[in-house]
This record gives structure tokens, sequence and C-alpha cells, in this order.
């Protein structure tokens, strides 16, 4: 019981946090989307990798990495070494090792690893978690654009050797719950990410905050030291990169407002369950809404 109190609280959590991330691709995306991910257990790891995947050659292309960690993941090494040890692995990664089912790459997935995996022959990904002492890990796959068949969003969450496993059970509907939000944030924010010169660079980054802010590109100019044209060339650079027309729609784009709300449709996930589990239970249940009575 108190494991489904603490599901609902880390669901309402990594819920509010997927919804701040960022609508444009900063150089922090990646790591800010994992940090996101790591609400939804306290005894967490966050792999979060942008990339491209051949279903056919098994091979994967990291184009960005981003880790994070629950304040509860029990290791002995430090997390700043954890860290930069895991994104230099994953960087270094150029093939999946895992069984992905039809659809996958183009719907998106939710599956715990085991589902995906050949028992006999570990996956990479199963050797770097395994390293971490993580156990009950999940894949969570989040396609970024339907032009370009592969790009994808890569998510993998491990679980501190302690975790039981109904935890990650209930983790992977919290998953399941999330594709959604999280796939509407990742097709604004990296449709283009394929292209190095998509990604905003710290200073356009720095620009651009000042400009959400309401300041003129004067006073941005004397905030940050540079010149006015400096300033005015790396708003031409924003406005290219995020492709708005007028100061407005630049902020507005920015901050996450669509023009035409409501015309992205995301599909239904491929979802597989731990084994032992029944299909049917990783269903939401069929409940009609009704009206309270005085």
């Amino acid at each position: 019981m108190a494991d489904i109190v603490n599901a609902v609280g880390c669901a309402v959590r990594t819920t509010y946090r997927v919804g701040l991330l960022p609508a444009i691709p900063t150089q922090d995306w990646v790591t800010k989307c994992a940090q996101a991910l790591s609400g939804v257990a306290d005894q967490c790891m966050v792999i979060s990798l942008v990339c491209t995947i051949s279903s056919d050659t098994d091979r994967i292309g990291v184009i960005s990495s981003g880790v994070a960690f629950g304040p509860a993941f029990a290791s002995p090494v430090p997390e700043d070494q954890r860290t930069i040890a895991l994104q230099d692995r994953c960087e270094r990664l150029s093939r999946l090792g895992l069984n992905l089912p039809p659809q996958s790459l183009k719907a998106g997935l939710v599956a715990p690893l085991e589902a995906i995996e050949n028992p006999k022959s570990p996956s990479p990904i199963s050797r770097l978690l395994k390293d971490n002492q993580a156990t009950h890990t999940l894949i969570h796959i989040v396609p970024i654009s339907t032009n370009a068949t592969g790009l994808c969003q890569l998510n993998i969450i491990g679980f501190s050797a302690d975790t039981d496993r109904p935890v990650a059970r209930r983790r992977l509907n919290l998953l399941r719950a999330l594709h959604k939000p999280l796939s509407e944030r990742v097709s604004d924010a990296l449709s283009q990410v394929t292209n190095p010169r998509a990604w905003l660079t710290d200073r356009e980054q720095g620009v651009l905050d000042l400009l959400i802010e309401g300041h003129s590109v004067r006073v941005i100019a004397e905030q940050l030291g540079r010149s006015a044209h400096t300033v005015h060339d790396h708003v031409k650079n924003l406005h290219k990169k995020i492709g708005a027309s007028s100061r407005g729609e630049l902020i507005a784009k920015a901050l996450g407002h669509k023009q035409h709300p409501g015309q992205q449709i995301v599909s239904d996930p491929v979802v597989l369950p731990f084994s032992g589990d029944q299909f049917s239970e990783m269903k939401p249940a069929n409940v009609m809404a009704r009206p309270l009575r005085p």
C-alpha cells in the first residue's frame, strides 16, 4: 500500500516535470528529460538518449545523452563519477542487442528489458545497467519524427538492486501513461536534431531566456557584455532555428505554445508486460465517468 501511494506521488511529480521540458532543442534538453523521468521512483537511474536505431541491423547512433539518478538510488560510486562514466559509455554504443517488436520504432515502445532481450546473450544495455547495480530495467522508445524512421528518444530506467519487482511493474504502467505527453514534447523540441546546427548554443539559450523575461536587445547586450549587433545576430539565429517570423511567435514557441493545438496525433505505444504477467493487466480499466449527484 505504501508504494501505491508513493507511485501516485511519483506520477504527479514526473508528469509535472515532463510538462516543463523545453519545447526547443537546448543543449541540456536530454539531461533535463532524464532528470524529469528520474521522478518515477526515488531508487531509479535514468539514461536518456536521442539516437537513430536501425531495425534491420540493430545499429544505434547516439546523437545526445543525459543521465540522472533518483535520490535513493544505491551505489558505492559517487554520482558525478557515475554520470560521466555512463555518458561516455552510452555515446560509444554501436548496437542494441535487442529484439524490438514490429512498429516499435514508429509507434513507440514501453517494455521491461527482459521481454525484448535474449537471456542467453545479454545486450550492451544489460551489461551497462548491471555494472551500475541496477535491476528490473524498463525500456521506453519515443519516436521523434514520422518523417525519419528510426530517429527516436530511448529512455532506459533501472532500479536499485533491493527494489521489489512490483515497484518496477507499477512504473511500467506509469511510463505508458507518460508516453503521450512526453511524445508531444519530444516532437516539438527534437524534430530537427539530426542537423547539428538545430541545437541552440549556450549563448543563444542565454539570449532567449532574457527575451522571454521581456528585455530588449539593448538591455540584453548590456547584461551579457556584448554589442547590440552581436545580440541581434543571436536573435536572428533563434528565429531561423525555432522557425518564428516575429518576436512574439519566437517566445510563444519557446514556451511551448502551439499555433494549432490538438493537430498532432500520437500513436499508442507497443506495450509488453513482465514475464508471468497477463497482458490484460497492462490495459487501463474501461470505466465511464459519471456526473456527481447533488
